[in-house]
């Protein structure tokens, strides 16, 4: 999944790109070892709910990938034409904002049992015009076929991000998501995708930020069958 083609930017979207990388390499991630890759690769093959992916890849360089619900406010976006995963998650009303953790397998019963449900959500790689990359989950229809219109057209809308630069945008009369198209050459043909292998970017997103499910010790876990006081 490497583009090795390189934006080209205005002086404005320059700037915007260089002060967003400066601000988190100031810390260079450091590079994997090979057993250590070899044990991502095996985490993320097993919690995926669809294709198998390919061995992990050194994380030197990347600035951050977060994981949200939609690309940002008001921000135009692209996103990447393969990375596409499914697997199991469950989203967390933490304040006013919506928080998404993966499930490893052996835990979707464990945390069905206490009534919490876990759900396929396909994550979509995207990045801003100033170079901010996330991981964007779109839960999938059930069991019936019935999918949350907000969830049907926000895939709609990153799915036109393939191949243009767009930005979503909330009807909230209609309860759907809404496209806009930026203007034909306003930002740059081809994205700046990060040089990293599926295994490696869910583990940056998710495990690394204790976004991870992957046991009865994890503290939301341990929240929600009240073994800790909050």
């Amino acid at each position: 999944m490497t583009t090795s083609q390189k934006p080209k930017l205005s002086a404005i979207d320059a700037e915007q790109v260089d002060s967003v990388q400066s601000a988190t390499t100031e810390e260079p991630t450091p590079t994997a070892t090979t057993e250590e890759l070899d044990a991502e690769e095996a985490e993320f093959q097993a919690m995926r709910r669809d294709l198998p992916g390919v061995k992990g890849s050194s994380s030197a360089g990347i600035v951050a990938i977060g994981v949200s619900k939609t690309p940002g406010k008001n921000e135009f976006f692209r996103t990447h034409s393969t990375f596409r995963p499914i697997v199991p998650m469950v989203d967390v009303e933490i304040g006013m904002q919506k928080h998404f953790f993966a499930v490893m397998p052996d835990m979707v019963a464990p945390l069905a049992s206490i009534g919490i449900t876990v759900s396929d959500h396909c994550l979509y790689l995207t990045i801003t015009t100033r170079g901010a990359y996330k991981l964007i989950p779109v839960r999938q229809a059930d069991e019936d076929g019935d999918q949350n219109e907000y969830n049907r057209t926000k895939e709609i809308g990153l799915v036109a991000g393939i191949d243009e630069w767009v930005r979503l945008y909330t009807d909230l009369e209609n309860h759907v998501y809404k496209v806009f198209k930026a203007p034909p050459e306003r930002f740059p043909e081809s994205p700046n995708w990060p040089d990293l292998k599926p295994a490696r970017i869910i583990r940056l997103a998710f495990k690394d930020r204790g976004r991870l499910i992957d046991g009865p010790e994890h503290p939301l876990f341990k929240k929600w069958t009240a073994r800790v006081s909050k």
